[in-house]
């Protein structure tokens, strides 16, 4: 349920396994005895205890969200359903490219930018790709990566990966930093915005309390949460209005915000039957 919740967008079911692209690794998923067992190519350690967030609270953090009457009902109907932390420089990468797209177009063009610029690897006699470093993306020209079908989104990849080149985007200091310091920062990138900049600080940086805001959420919170704000709001958000959404829903689900959002986000999208 979790790596196909809209959170990461390389993953797919082969057989009864589950394969994800992470990072400069291909992690394996499959069930044994009644639970499961997970595999890195190459090796990565303690890997599911990292994807996973088997290192969080889950219990205390479950029992805080639940405070709200919707979200403990949630929080029962999808047991199991998990943030997954991700690398830096791919999560804020694949948000970028998520902007004003459905997901499997966001996977498209993703798996596109893998095959041509990540490295191959090969897990039981299949073929799949690591993701492409900043470095490589950087190096790139603009009319080789819009071959990868990313449109306009070529200029912002482009300027976020010059970013972490250059170093104006240090992920191991926004991790330390300050929700409120750490978005800053994030947001005087071309291309990241208030969603991009909460998904990457939610999912990356260890930012729980971020609370990122598209349409589905937006109508969730229209449908939901309209008493907990004075602003008049619909689907689409000025950035004065994704503020103090953002403010106020963060304030009313408390230091795990981010947990919420996620199964709101997942609730809103099953009830829709689309597609993940």
């Amino acid at each position: 349920m979790s790596v196909n919740s809209g959170q990461v967008f390389l993953w797919e079911m082969i057989g009864d396994s589950w394969f994800g692209t992470y990072g400069s690794h291909v992690i394996k998923i499959s069930p044994v005895d009644g639970g499961q067992e997970v595999f890195s190519f190459p090796e990565l350690r303690s890997c599911e205890r990292r994807i996973f967030r088997l290192d969080d609270d889950i219990v205390r953090i479950l029992s805080e969200i639940s405070r709200d009457q919707l979200v403990s009902r949630l929080v029962k109907k999808y047991a199991g359903l998990r943030l997954i932390r991700q690398e830096p420089e791919q999560c804020v990468l694949s948000f970028v490219c998520a902007s004003n797209t459905n997901i499997p177009m966001i996977r498209t063009m993703l798996r596109n930018l893998t095959r041509k610029y990540g490295e191959r690897v090969v897990v039981d006699g299949k073929e799949f790709f690591t993701f492409p470093s900043a470095k490589k993306i950087h190096r790139a020209t603009k009319p080789e990566i819009c071959s990868c079908g990313l449109g306009y989104r070529v200029k912002a990849i482009k300027a976020v990966a010059e970013s972490i080149i250059n170093g104006n985007l240090d992920f191991e200091a926004l991790q330390k930093a300050k929700y409120e310091d750490a978005k800053k920062e994030l947001l005087k990138v071309y291309g990241i915005g208030n969603k991009i900049a909460d998904c990457v600080m939610l999912f990356s940086l260890e930012k729980l309390e971020a609370f990122p805001i598209d349409v589905w959420i937006a109508r969730s919170l229209a449908r939901h949460f309209k008493c907990l704000s004075d602003s008049k709001f619909t689907e689409k958000l000025s950035p004065h209005q994704y503020d103090v959404l953002s403010d106020t829903m963060r304030a009313y689900f408390g230091r795990y915000a981010g947990y919420a959002q996620q199964y709101l986000f997942y609730h809103m999208r099953q009830q829709a039957g689309r597609k993940w």
